[in-house]
């Protein structure tokens, strides 16, 4: 199972993904301790309602749900062996240690290994597929909160590797290059 760091206010846990239905089903049962900065982060194709019950699984954990946008939505108390189901409409839910500080609000960073290979630069298209523009880093074409939430959409395509989580990036795109188009211009002063 793929490993990756998250981060959370100041604090960084590896988590493992569990993407594939079978990942999902074991989660973190039959395990004897989990270490305090270390957890387990579940991926769905969608924002869907999802379920889970402690059956099987000994330490006692902070079952955390998120949006499409890594947000914390809903945090529940998984109770060690209960059968009782957890549920809530999320894309994503995240387990760690019982008493984790998680807040509802809060939002989930998937941090990159600074050794995983990527390509640094994005290419702007018109409608005939020419390249109108290179953006080679520090160039910034949206909001600081669409920016960050398009990272947290190409990051989870990039781990899922899934066409519908690209089409949802991409979808996502179009929809904040619309609002923006739509949106009155707004001019910053350069420091110059």
């Amino acid at each position: 199972m793929e490993k990756i760091n998250i981060s959370i206010k100041d604090k960084i846990y590896t988590v493992e993904v569990a993407s594939t239905q079978e990942e999902k089903e074991v989660g973190l049962q039959n395990r004897d301790s989990l270490k305090p900065n270390e957890g387990m982060l579940f991926i769905f194709e969608s924002e869907q309602p999802v379920s889970f019950w402690m059956k099987d699984t000994k330490i006692p954990l902070d079952i955390i749900f998120l949006d499409e946008d890594l947000e914390v939505i809903l945090i529940k108390e998984g109770v060690p062996t209960s059968e009782e189901p957890l549920s809530e409409i999320a894309n994503y839910v995240l387990e760690l240690n019982k008493d984790s500080g998680v807040e509802i609000g809060d939002s989930v960073i998937i941090k990159y290994d600074k050794n995983t290979k990527t390509d640094s630069k994005m290419l702007v298209l018109d409608s005939n597929g020419e390249v109108q523009m290179k953006l080679e880093g520090g160039e910034r074409i949206f909001s600081r909160k669409h920016t960050k939430t398009l990272i947290q959409f190409a990051k989870k395509a990039s781990i899922t590797n899934k066409d519908n989580d690209y089409v949802a990036l991409g979808k996502r795109m179009f929809k904040f290059l619309e609002a923006q188009q739509n949106a009155e211009p707004e001019y910053v002063k350069s420091k110059n």
